[in-house]
């Protein structure tokens, strides 16, 4: 089903001051224990003046499902590598063309 998709997965905060954390990348496998993606991380942080760090490159990633707190498939010609994201008021977004903007965090998470 979204296996060879795009996808944006929000992690579960597992405590009120963790840090905002998701994944964008294209899934490889899937099965009712994993998710595994090629994929980013991308992380709300105040620290940065953007609001987000992501990493450099994509790489291979396990994700128990028990610990994804949404999904949210991207369209077919995502760019992964120019992620884009901005602010709406106090949420950031990620940009997705030809779609709406995907949800990463409050920045107040960050």
């Amino acid at each position: 089903m979204i296996k060879d998709r795009f996808v944006r997965v929000k992690l579960k905060k597992q405590y009120h001051e963790e840090k905002a954390w998701n994944y964008v990348g294209k899934v490889t496998a899937f099965n009712d224990h994993w998710l595994i993606m090629e994929a980013k991380g991308v992380m709300v942080t105040r620290q940065n003046p953007s609001g987000v760090e992501v990493d450099a490159k994509a790489q291979a990633i396990m994700v128990p499902r028990e610990s994804i707190e949404t999904v949210r498939v991207l369209p077919d010609n995502f760019d992964m590598a120019n992620l884009r994201f901005t602010t709406d008021n106090q949420k950031l977004v990620m940009l997705v063309d030809g779609a709406a903007p995907a949800f990463v965090g409050m920045l107040s998470d960050g």
